[in-house]
């Protein structure tokens, strides 16, 4: 029985380690997109189209 609980909690080490490089690739894209999308508001405001 103790082997099997040893899998599971050796499963959600590996699920929680894997899951983890995905919430911070979202996080790091969003806030990139954020401040580009920032930037071309303050930009297209400041030099607008002719």
């Amino acid at each position: 029985m103790s082997t099997i609980v040893d899998m599971q909690i050796l499963a959600a080490e590996v699920w929680t380690y894997w899951i983890s490089f995905f919430i911070i690739a979202l996080t790091v894209l969003l806030c990139l997109g954020l401040g580009v999308a920032y930037l071309v508001k303050v930009v297209s405001l400041k030099y607008p189209k002719q």
